[in-house]
């Protein structure tokens, strides 16, 4: 079963259970939303358990951990045909998941932007990841929509660091609504590092949030080439907000099996593919001249 059947699987496994998980994961069916978006020591106090019970209770269903489970419950709740408002997992909760893979994305994506001079930077934790493996290049002019992306630079001492403006998200430690886009409308960057919440071949990129898709396009505009990072989580999440389609990306960096029909496509499309395998010191050579299959 893939992800989008987690809210199935509880229904029918659930049953099978100790009495402890079958306990969570009534709850999980129940107050969907509130396990989705509540701390874990909160959903402890609510059901009486421990954290490790917790835990294990994510294990049952495949799952590493709370993190990877609630991303992928809300996955399951919003692929039900029926389920009217999707629950967007928390920017937390995303951070944790596939850690090993966005840094070896990030730093593969660093070695695409030496000749730069100046870029913008996406939010979000691979490019919180990607800003931190800047520290051996030369100084740039970077402009960001995260805050900790700003930090990460900043901390490296060398970098001309802009912030566009808007309001902050405490959640995302991000900057979004209409002033991203008016920030941007004067200036042109040489390339956008982007990250995205669902990555497609068929459907292009999107997000969880309108106000993100807007920024995010104005970013692109902004921009004389699109980087995309996009870990394998990225490529199983339901497209609710469309940011682009393909054809205006230059550069896709993963950690997708080199030969997945899912990267096929996206070569077709022209674009750039580059495959990284998290647990080796250095990418793969799966490099895909633009524009073959």
């Amino acid at each position: 079963m893939t992800e989008t059947d987690l809210l199935r699987r509880l229904e029918t496994e659930g049953q099978t259970l100790t009495p402890k998980l079958r306990a969570i994961a009534a709850y999980a069916l129940k107050e969907t939303e509130t396990f989705i978006r509540n701390t874990s020591r909160e959903l402890c106090a609510d059901l009486g358990v421990s954290e490790p019970t917790l835990i294990r209770f994510c294990r049952e269903f495949g799952h590493t951990g709370l993190s990877e489970f609630r991303i992928n419950l809300a996955l399951s709740l919003a692929h039900q045909s029926d389920a009217g408002t999707f629950i967007e997992p928390l920017p937390t909760d995303r951070r944790l998941v596939n850690m090993d893979a966005k840094r070896a994305i990030a730093e593969r994506a660093a070695q695409l932007v030496t000749g730069d001079s100046s870029f913008l930077i996406d939010n979000g934790s691979t490019a919180e990841f990607f800003a931190s493996a800047l520290a051996d290049h030369a100084p740039m002019t970077v402009m960001t929509t995260g805050l900790i992306v700003a930090r990460n630079l900043l901390s490296l001492g060398k970098h001309e660091v802009m912030m566009t403006g808007g309001t902050i998200r405490p959640d995302a430690m991000a900057m979004t609504g209409r002033l991203v886009e008016s920030s941007l409308a004067h200036m042109r960057f040489d390339a956008f590092v982007m990250s995205a919440d669902s990555v497609s071949a068929a459907a292009g990129l999107s997000t969880y949030r309108e106000d993100e898709a807007h920024s995010n396009r104005a970013m692109i505009a902004a921009s004389s080439r699109v980087i995309v990072l996009a870990d394998s989580t990225k490529f199983s999440k339901p497209a609710l907000h469309n940011i682009c389609r393909f054809n205006a990306v230059a550069t896709l960096v993963t950690d997708l099996p080199e030969e997945s029909d899912e990267l096929r496509a996206i070569r077709a499309q022209g674009v750039e593919v580059f495959c990284v395998r998290p647990d080796a010191s250095a990418a793969s050579d799966a490099r895909t001249v633009k524009g073959t299959a």
